[in-house]
């Protein structure tokens, strides 16, 4: 019997497409274990977002060849796509497999599996474009039915992006938009709210992009309608959505619904329109701010959450005053803050005054305070009220308390017994930090 262990870095669209890894792998008779141990097979699914990411994806295949060097290693995702050539020649590498071939993982693996592969033999992209059964649009071949580690599932519905945002190598690495078949999604939905599934969050790299490749055929708001109708979904939750293509109809979708959650996560990047402009985002601040309070005229104490890039080229100090004047006036509830990174092949690479190291790093600290005294008043606001939680499969590893989610992903903390794991329970808030709050079960 043959162990396999994965190693995901990257977005929850590489958790997603792990997942599907795994249940294909075990369907094969390999057992799961954890990263740590000694492995026989290795799957590392890469992200190529940033140069940071590359390197990342070459330590852990340097890490786990040493745990065990007689170990098949798989190197799959966004860097083995960027860059398969540079991949294949890595030390310890066995398989470079393609987006369009995760779905065969399994059968590639236990066909060609051989204790160590030379360099001149191994597989990479394009390699073996005659596999029976291999076709290039692999979003329709991965399916899920579980997803391990988490009370919540991801949903991939769709994948590829056309933004072209300065900064972002993807749209180059993942291709055109491709948008999932409803009635897939539907089935695979089905699958994990039998497998005791809570709460899905749609996502994709272009969420809002999903249907536009089918002129119109396929539509977002159809899709989140549907699913948020299935028996048994308690909580329906949208992973990222650009602010442009929030629609007076999405808006009200989730205004009526009781099970689509009042948590929207609406990348900003910059809160200055010239920067806005160098990093190819196709809206304004004011624009950006206009939707918000849209939706906060109509939704009640609704969660923003967002991305930002500091230290992006041609950034001064009046620009990053500008973003962080624009995040008080938005009020977010979590900001997720990233320090400029050069990404080669991207036009922001080629662009002039870049940002000293230094200078990234003292507004990213800034930023930081502002994020957590935004997150802080945020939360105050649910001080003596009660909050839906779904309750975490595991304990908070620090306090050893029960933990979950409420609708607006605020996490909660509290005393409980296990046995209400994986269920949707009410507590009421007693405290509040910037990362969390406190509360007692009802």
């Amino acid at each position: 019997m043959k162990t396999c262990a994965f190693i995901t870095l990257g977005c929850k669209v590489n958790q997603y497409e792990t997942q599907a890894i795994r249940e294909s792998l075990t369907a094969k008779g390999f057992v799961e274990t954890v990263p740590e141990q000694a492995a026989d097979l290795y799957v590392i699914n890469t992200c190529t977002v940033t140069s940071a990411s590359d390197d990342k994806s070459r330590q852990h295949i340097k890490r786990v060849r040493r745990k065990n060097p007689n170990a098949t290693v798989v190197v799959t995702g966004c860097y083995a796509e960027a860059d398969a050539e540079a991949v294949k020649k890595l030390e310890g590498v066995d398989f470079v497999i393609t987006k369009a071939e995760e779905a065969q993982i399994a059968e590639i693996v236990c066909r060609d599996t051989v204790p160590r592969i030379p360099l001149s033999k191994r597989r990479g992209r394009g390699d073996d474009a005659s596999i029976p059964g291999l076709e290039k649009e692999a979003i329709y071949h991965l399916k899920i039915s579980q997803f391990a580690g988490h009370t919540r599932a991801f949903l991939k519905i769709e994948d590829g992006c056309d933004m072209y945002c300065s900064y972002c190598i993807i749209p180059y690495v993942r291709g055109s938009i491709k948008s999932r078949r409803p009635q897939d999604i539907l089935e695979e939905a089905r699958r994990l709210i039998d497998n005791g599934f809570k709460e899905i969050i749609l996502t994709g790299i272009h969420l809002g992009a999903y249907g536009k490749d089918t002129r119109g055929s396929y539509r977002l708001l159809d899709i989140i309608q549907t699913l948020s109708n299935l028996s048994g979904l308690k909580r329906l939750r949208l992973s990222s959505i650009e602010a442009n293509e929030i629609t007076h109809d999405l808006i009200d979708l989730v205004l009526h619904s009781k099970k689509i959650c009042p948590h929207f996560h609406i990348p900003l990047q910059s809160g200055d329109d010239s920067i806005l402009k160098r990093m190819n985002r196709r809206y304004t601040s004011s624009q950006y701010l206009e939707i918000l309070d849209d939706i906060r005229s109509k939704i009640n104490v609704p969660s923003f959450t967002t991305d930002i890039i500091v230290g992006f080229p041609g950034e001064q100090d009046e620009h990053f005053e500008n973003t962080v004047n624009l995040c008080k006036r938005a009020g977010f509830s979590r900001m997720h803050i990233f320090p400029f990174s050069v990404r080669e092949s991207t036009p922001a690479a080629k662009m002039n005054n870049h940002c000293s190291p230094q200078t990234i790093n003292r507004r990213k600290t800034l930023l930081d305070a502002t994020a957590k005294t935004l997150a802080f008043s945020y939360k105050k606001q649910f001080l003596g009220a009660y909050a839906e939680v779904l309750v975490e499969k595991e304990r908070d590893s620090k306090t050893n308390k029960l933990c979950g989610y409420s609708e607006r992903y605020i996490k909660v903390l509290f005393e409980g017994p296990d046995t209400i794991k994986n269920s949707m329970v009410s507590v009421r808030i007693e405290d509040v930090a910037p990362s969390f709050t406190m509360g007692i079960l009802q």
